[in-house]
């Protein structure tokens, strides 16, 4: 039986919590919130028999197999460090740190302690991506040469500072959205390698005549992006455009992925491939078999069996890396005004 603890008793760490009491092999054993009533709320929900304000104080009276965290990106690294120090293995939810210098403390911790550490990015899950995913592997696409991403959400910038203050939240649309859009079609693809990266950001909000304001506060609170613009390109020469926007119009398209093959056009949300014959264009998205998503799990469910397999977690080190990697290009190519290069 893996013994559970999970960081952060907000809205991701409830979901967190739920899945562990779903997974036969987890026992939960304690949950830690820096607010007193939330720690002992979700304990007694839950069924925790211990709940703390001080994930130290847990980590010294339990031995964990495995941790989550469900905190600001600028708690992760302090946590996750401590947490792998101790014997555990750890799940983070997204995005992984600040910026990639503290993502790599995080991943070199893991290896120096020989223990999992992966990001919560759920979508690899869904059957529609791993469909898509085996049949780009296949090569019945051809060669994807570009890959188009917009996401986002409609006229709603998220009401916690954990996620409009940069001090807290590393970065705004970019870094807590998109960076589920970006993992997947990374992922699709077969992890490309990126070296180059453009970019623009934007912050709308402070610009419209009557904010769109979620929290209590004022305009000024927010200082991130609400809109993200970026080019990446490839090793294989392959380029990536990503679109991320808090406050997009109901009726413009929604969030969603198209990626440009020599042999047709696949996408996702929703799922569809279209190959060309000669003139015509044929759909055959219905030819392609999809798992049963009950099969498939979920991000705590992986994490505890790859430690009771002794398998790699679905999400690896290498890839949040360079998850990370291209995010921190994109806002710093935004901040500069240049491209900028993108290294390992």
């Amino acid at each position: 039986m893996l013994k559970i603890g999970v960081i952060g008793c907000g809205g991701h760490g409830r979901g967190h919590i739920k899945r562990y009491t779903e997974i036969p092999e987890a026992e939960l054993v304690a949950v830690v919130d820096a607010n007193p009533e939330r720690a002992r709320e979700a304990a007694s929900e839950f069924g925790a028999p211990h709940h703390y304000t001080d994930y130290r104080e847990m980590f010294a009276r339990h031995a964990l197999d495995v941790v989550s965290l469900a905190l600001p990106p600028a708690a992760n690294r302090d946590a996750a460090v401590t947490a792998l120090e101790a014997g555990a293995n750890v799940l983070v939810s997204k995005p992984m740190a600040m910026n990639l210098a503290q993502a790599e403390e995080m991943v070199a911790a893991a290896g120096r302690c020989g223990k999992r550490i992966s990001l919560s990015l759920q979508n690899r899950f869904h059957p529609e991506v791993r469909a898509l995913r085996k049949f780009l592997a296949e090569g019945r696409l051809g060669r994807v040469y570009h890959s188009r991403l917009w996401h986002g959400h409609v006229m709603d910038i998220p009401g916690t500072p954990t996620m409009y203050r940069r001090a807290l939240a590393g970065g705004g649309v970019l870094f807590h959205t998109m960076v589920h859009l970006l993992d997947v079609t990374l992922w699709v693809l077969g992890n490309p390698r990126p070296v180059r990266a453009s970019a623009a950001s934007y912050q709308k909000l402070r610009r419209m005549k009557k904010p769109a304001i979620t929290w209590q506060g004022s305009v000024e609170d927010c200082d991130i992006e609400d809109f993200n613009v970026g080019m990446v390109h490839f090793a294989d020469g392959s380029t990536m455009t990503l679109e991320s926007n808090w406050l997009m119009h109901p009726r413009t398209r929604p969030s969603g992925a198209e990626l440009l093959g020599d042999w047709g056009v696949a996408g996702l949300r929703p799922l569809r491939v279209e190959l060309e014959d000669g003139e015509k264009v044929v759909d055959v998205t219905s030819d392609l078999p999809l798992d049963d998503p009950d099969d498939l799990g979920n991000s705590c469910q992986d994490l505890c069996q790859s430690v009771l397999e002794g398998r790699p977690p679905l999400v690896q080190p290498d890839e949040i890396l360079d998850v990370q990697r291209i995010m921190d290009a994109l806002y710093q190519a935004a901040e500069k005004g240049c491209e900028v290069s993108i290294v390992d």
